[in-house]
């Protein structure tokens, strides 16, 4: 009976106490930043010589930008500036323009499944270079930046090589010509078994066909599927269309290498087997599911301060499917606003274990310590006390909740930032994930 009490209480906690409290030195000294966009970038051959082409793709969901009424129309306007810099971070180009968005109806405005995207090529040296992505919405003036590391290769003419890989939602085709529509933020977890994926392979030896393998692996590094077959090439450059099943992926994030192995003829009339590969990252999420959450067990394991410790362990025994459908349950009954697509409390939840995994991490994980207990229960105080230096005391810290009447004291038991919590919260932290 009490530990259900606690889990009413956080939960009211949890909605009522927001991340946007003011409080010094947590929070405001480093925040989460999560864009509210997408971007992909992808190289392939120019038909230039000593330059590689590189597609950028900027893809703005409709509920991150600011309608207003027009008349009988909603309009909005923001501004994209696409910033590639050398490693000596010397500007090398620049690319900027504005997009103009028109719907009929409010519905579209706060859409989180329609969005508007565009792409734009850039003529680069083969190098290493920073990316860097601003949308700026005009109506509001926020602004959100994505800054990425871009390898740029050479694509010669005396090597089987492969482009970079494009996610696809989906590939049409029509009297012979093919339509792609990118996925740009690479979640591929909308309901599909698969999804597509397209690629170049610039086949400068010559051969009729190419064995292509492709493997998944998870973050861990292990194989979690492989599939091969063979391609018929014939030209310099050919497009290859694949599919990759997702039917038995969990929630998490992955690694996707395809590889080509081919037979290369050698000078002295032999031939060698050969290879060419590229690889790109992706994420299998559901609808509503943060992104935060990489790993479904760890994401499970993550509910001790918010759930029953009986469903928890019914969860990790549970089989993929089944572990799959009581997680989304729990969280559905959670859910503050059960008729759209976010669950603003998950969302809430997960973004605090996210911060306390970065910021409160020593000899465990941030999550599981004291300091990470209390940040994801109340999230950030309203004030902090820190003594690190006090004569005759170890270093402790003093969190202070104004609007719950609480304080809880840290301290530094080891003297190696192993603050520990001294006033406990009886019963709320539960058995440890094993």
């Amino acid at each position: 009976m009490k530990s259900n009490y606690f889990i009413i209480l956080i939960c009211f906690i949890l909605i009522n106490v927001q991340l946007s409290v003011a409080q010094p030195e947590m929070g405001s000294q480093e925040p989460l930043e999560i864009p509210r966009f997408f971007m992909d970038a992808l190289t392939l051959k120019a038909t230039e010589s000593g330059v590689t082409r590189l597609d950028v793709y900027v893809e703005v969901p409709y509920e991150a930008m600011q309608f207003i009424k027009m008349g009988d129309v909603f309009q909005s306007e923001y501004e994209v500036t696409v910033d590639i810099f050398d490693t000596t971070e010397t500007l090398v180009t620049e690319k900027w323009w504005t997009e103009k968005i028109e719907v009929s109806e409010y519905s579209s405005t706060v859409s989180p499944v329609t969005s508007n995207l565009n792409q734009r090529s850039f003529l680069l040296t083969p190098g290493s270079y920073f990316l860097t992505v601003l949308v700026k919405d005009k109506e509001s003036v926020q602004a959100s930046r994505i800054k990425r590391k871009v390898i740029v290769p050479k694509y010669d003419d005396e090597t089987f090589l492969l482009s970079d890989i494009l996610i696809a939602d989906r590939i049409e085709s029509d009297s012979g010509k093919i339509s792609v529509f990118p996925n740009i933020a690479g979640n591929v977890g909308g309901g599909s078994d698969t999804f597509h994926i397209l690629y170049e392979a610039y086949n400068t030896v010559g051969n009729d066909s190419v064995k292509i393998f492709s493997t998944v692996f998870n973050m861990k590094g292990d194989t979690v599927q492989t599939d091969s077959s063979t391609q018929k090439l014939g030209l310099k450059k050919h497009s290859i269309i694949g599919i990759i099943k997702t039917k038995e992926l969990v929630a998490g994030d992955y690694k996707l290498k395809i590889m080509a192995k081919y037979e290369k003829l050698n000078p002295d009339g032999s031939k060698s087997e050969q290879t060419a590969e590229r690889s790109r990252l992706f994420m299998v999420r559901w609808r509503g599911m943060p992104v935060s959450i990489t790993d479904l067990d760890l994401a499970i394991d993550q509910l001790e301060y918010i759930a029953d410790k009986d469903l928890i362990e019914e969860m990790r025994k549970a089989a993929k499917e089944r572990k799959k459908t009581l997680f989304q349950e729990f969280w559905k009954k959670k859910d503050p606003t059960p008729n759209s697509e976010r669950n603003e409390l998950m969302e809430e939840y997960y973004t605090r274990v996210t911060y306390a995994n970065k910021h409160f991490g020593n000899y465990t994980e941030g999550w599981k310590s004291d300091m990470g207990m209390v940040y994801i229960i109340f999230g950030p105080p309203s004030n902090i006390e820190r003594h690190p230096f006090d004569i005759d005391s170890k270093p402790y810290e003093i969190w202070t909740y104004y609007d719950i009447s609480r304080e809880f004291i840290f301290v530094d038991v080891t003297g190696f930032g192993d603050y520990r919590l001294q006033n406990p919260l009886w019963d709320l932290r539960r058995t440890r994930p094993r």
